[in-house]
Order: C-alpha cells, then structure tokens, then sequence
C-alpha cells in the first residue's frame, strides 16, 4: 500500500517536472522566433554597412597571424 502511495508520488512528479520543462523549451522556442522576425524587420529598415575596401579584414588577419605565431 504505502509503495503504491509512493510510486504514484513518483510518477506524478515527474510528469509535473517533465510538462515544466517541455512548456519552458516551448516558450524558448517561439522566443528565438519572435527575436528572429525581429532582427530580419530591423536589418530590412537598418541595414548594417560593410566595408567596400576590405581594410578592416586585412588588419584583423594579420592580427591573427601574428598573434598565432607567437
């Protein structure tokens, strides 16, 4: 009797635990969706500038390899 009373217990938390974390990972997910919306709306009305001359990039590869040669 006072097993069954336990395992029910058992199985009635881990449900209750399990159904947290699914809605929690549910939430997360619709989240990440909405913030994706987001950011393709706002790159659409605020592009972002890329460099025309490459200048930038060539700094930071020399930075690269300079810093892994050392």
């Amino acid at each position: 009797m006072i097993a069954d009373n336990l395992l029910m217990q058992s199985v009635n938390i881990t449900v209750i635990g399990m159904t947290i974390v699914f809605t929690f990972l549910l939430i997360l997910v619709c989240i990440v969706f909405i913030l994706g919306i987001l950011n393709r709306w706002a790159e659409k009305y605020f592009p972002q500038e890329t460099g025309a001359d490459g200048a930038a990039l060539a700094v930071a590869i020399a930075a690269a390899k300079r810093f892994q040669s050392r």
